[in-house]
């Protein structure tokens, strides 16, 4: 067997671990492992932690129980300890979830985990029948999570053979619907409203994938935010950065910030001032390209096959102040007419003057402008232009220099068939001691599932999988 992972495994509570990145995952993979009483430390290429979290864009959550559970894990022993999620962040329910608005006027407000409620939204909003429709496509989703979650969310080494395995099961077969797209999903539930399939779209978008080629499986989308609802983080994900970050100090994890990873290795990380840091486990909360720079191509193949022109978009994302006195909800998608991008709009409660706006930006996109998004805003809310002002704007450049991801993409390697949806970049590299986390590893983008991902990790290492 491999003997740096027997000897990792063997000493749990005594392993000495390094894990490069200190954004979502990689605070949350050290919170993890250093509760369980192993040596960590956390090297970070900026000068603070949180990566792209700390740009305060409000931010909606879904399958909250994947964060709660990260707290509870690494929260003390005594109840005074606070280990709870909603102990260290004011985590609220969104409702309605957003409201979706059309270029014709129309628009579709959106509970939160309410089938019933849900089913008379879309009647409302697209005529009789189209809240059936709606629901089909749910529970289409709710096979198909039924089907991945036991069987490849939460088994930390499965791979490409469990996939094929789990495809040899007709009713599994027919959930995952390997050779189908979401759209073909949503036509078959009898989704026949072109606005409708635009906000079927929506969810296809924001995985991190075209909706010509979006597979079938994401479907679970709607479903996991339907059945676990909608929260928000009053603050924004800057608060659930500083709480991740503390919790790691307090179960004693060691920071070196302004510490660049050059390279890795079996058992070691070589920093850009060729310092060398030596460890048992090595847990690379970066992206996968970056990744394979790291180990000179010498990570797993799922990985390796990925070039940057394959990313899903980054995000041009901008803080408006605005004089608008209308009540906002606390997310608007504002559909555009043909080709115009969709826009995204947050508004928090606390802050109603306050919004942030985003939109998708292709990969390779130099410069895109700021002062047209605010345009777009004013001109699809109809409002006046001079309502709202840019105080501060955050490109894909911006993302890059934080995250070192390629073009600044918000979801990393873009999802375009069930395989790249599932089998993103494994937990355990092929080489020795080098587990992989975030969102372009397993079970794949969005801040639940990157918090799996240190699950995923902190499972391996248990000696009871020895």
């Amino acid at each position: 067997g491999d003997g740096v992972w027997r000897r990792a495994r063997t000493l749990w509570g005594m392993a000495r671990i390094i894990v490069v990145g200190s954004g979502l995952a990689g605070l949350a993979a050290a919170a993890r492992m250093a509760s369980a009483a192993n040596d960590v430390t956390v090297i970070e290429r900026n000068a603070f932690p949180g990566g792209s979290l700390v740009w305060a864009t409000p931010d909606t959550i879904t399958l909250p129980a994947a964060l709660r559970d990260l707290f509870v894990k690494t929260g003390g022993r005594k109840a005074s300890a606070g280990g709870k999620l909603e102990e260290v962040v004011d985590l609220r329910p969104v409702d309605p979830v957003r409201t979706y608005r059309f270029p014709d006027g129309s628009s579709l407000d959106l509970p939160n985990a309410a089938r019933g409620a849900s089913k008379d939204a879309f009647d409302a909003a697209f005529g009789p029948g189209a809240g059936d429709a709606w629901l089909r496509v749910v529970d289409h989703g709710n096979r198909a999570w039924s089907a991945i979650r036991p069987t490849l969310v939460e088994v930390p080494d499965a791979g490409r053979g469990d996939l094929w395995r789990l495809l040899r099961n007709s009713a599994a077969r027919r959930a995952l619907a390997p050779r189908r797209t979401l759209r073909q999903i949503g036509e078959a539930a009898g989704i026949r409203d072109p606005r409708m399939m635009r906000v079927l779209d929506e969810y296809a978008q924001a995985a991190g994938a075209a909706p010509e080629t979006a597979p079938a499986v994401l479907a679970i989308r709607p479903y996991i935010e339907q059945t676990f609802g909608a929260w928000r983080i009053v603050g924004g994900l800057p608060e659930l950065a500083t709480a991740l970050y503390e919790r790691c100090l307090k179960r004693g994890a060691t920071f070196r910030f302004d510490a660049a990873a050059q390279s890795i290795a079996a058992g070691s990380v070589t920093l850009a001032d060729g310092e060398r840091l030596t460890a048992d486990v090595v847990v690379a909360a970066v992206d996968a390209h970056v990744l394979a720079r790291l180990t000179g191509g010498k990570q797993a193949k799922a990985a390796g096959d990925i070039r940057p022109t394959d990313y899903s978009p980054s995000i041009l994302s901008v803080r408006l102040e605005s004089r608008d006195t209308a009540e906002r909800v606390y997310e608007t998608v504002l559909f555009g007419a043909g080709d115009e991008a969709t826009i995204r709009l947050r508004a928090a409660p606390e802050r109603p003057n306050e919004w942030i706006a985003s939109t998708d930006v292709p990969i390779g996109t130099r410069n895109p402008d700021p002062e047209a998004l605010r345009q777009s805003v004013a001109q699809r809310l109809g409002i006046a232009e001079d309502a709202l002002a840019v105080r501060e704007v955050f490109t894909p450049a911006d993302r890059e220099l934080l995250t070192g991801t390629p073009g600044g993409s918000l979801h990393g390697p873009a999802i375009n068939s069930l395989s790249s949806a599932i089998l993103r970049s494994p937990t355990v590299q092929p080489i020795k001691g080098l587990l992989h986390v975030g969102p372009s590893s397993r079970p794949g983008p969005g801040i639940a599932f990157a918090a799996l991902s240190t699950w995923n990790a902190a499972e391996v290492l248990k000696p009871t999988r020895v």
